[in-house]
């Protein structure tokens, strides 16, 4: 992925005073903004939230290979909020997206957050022992449905989503007992 510091990024690091942080946007039916900076931050007409339920994301890694990418997000669980969500609700395939900011000395955002990973929710487990509970989310990178095979199936189900009326394959699982294959 082709990225490019903004040049007041550069020259703030070349002062050895600034701050990183993330800022996570997870496109839930009510879109979740996250940060893990100690205070609430102003991006893109979006406020992202510094929670203490935010635990963490995995660290993001690159190669030259066209593969799919993994990463996991961490959010506590102890409040239901994400994990209400998560149960209630649609989310395979919800856009996820990290960036990266530069924070100077007043917490201020200099120039244009980075994009580090841009993917789709894939699934998520809950993890619970006597001390915590954590919801895992995976994200996989838009690779991940490369070699998904796109097409109907060979049942009523799906014949009824295109063709509600037609009752041709209600029946279809009889037919195919009577098929002789090979040498007869």
């Amino acid at each position: 992925m082709s990225r490019t510091l903004d040049s007041s990024v550069l020259a703030e690091i070349d002062n050895e005073s600034v701050t990183m942080c993330h800022l996570v946007y997870i496109g839930l039916s009510t879109a979740v903004y996250l940060t893990d900076a100690s205070h609430d931050i102003d991006y893109s007409s979006n406020t992202y939230e510094a929670s203490s339920y935010f635990i963490g994301i995995d660290d993001v890694s690159e190669s030259s290979e066209v593969r799919v990418g993994n990463i996991n997000i961490t959010l506590s669980s102890v409040g239901q909020t994400y994990t209400s969500a998560f149960l209630g609700g649609v989310y395979i395939g919800k856009q996820v997206i990290i960036y990266r900011a530069f924070l100077d000395s007043t917490d201020s955002i200099i120039g244009a957050p980075v994009v580090i990973y841009d993917g789709r929710i894939d699934g998520f487990d809950i993890d619970e022992t006597k001390t915590e509970s954590k919801l895992n989310i995976s994200v996989a990178s838009h690779w991940s449905d490369f070699e998904k095979k796109a097409g109907r199936y060979t049942n009523p189900n799906s014949q009824g989503l295109f063709f509600s009326s037609d009752k041709g394959f209600d029946f279809a699982s009889a037919t195919v007992k009577d098929l002789k294959w090979g040498r007869a």
